[in-house]
């Protein structure tokens, strides 16, 4: 079972950043996602955001490094503020 993954350092962009959060929505076992250091920008942070809401699984989420700006973490905030787990 998976349950830390680390991807940091792999020109995860936006596109990338979709994917990694669809296939998120069904996860019941990864806690620790390390996405630092990548190419992640406002709207792959939506995505990741919006996954966040709802993922009852995750407890750590390293996104540090990124081009994620101001929207982005406008996302972010409002996602961890509406999500009831200890991330």
């Amino acid at each position: 079972t998976l349950i830390e993954l680390d991807l940091g350092y792999n020109a995860i962009g936006d596109a990338e950043a979709q994917n990694l959060a669809n296939a998120l929505r069904n996860n019941q076992t990864l806690t620790v996602l390390y996405l630092s250091w990548n190419q992640i920008g406002d709207a792959g942070t939506q995505y990741l955001a919006d996954v966040l809401r709802d993922n009852k699984t995750l407890t750590k989420l390293d996104i540090r490094w990124n081009q994620i700006g101001e929207v982005g973490a406008q996302y972010l905030a409002d996602a961890l503020r509406d999500n009831q787990n200890s991330i």
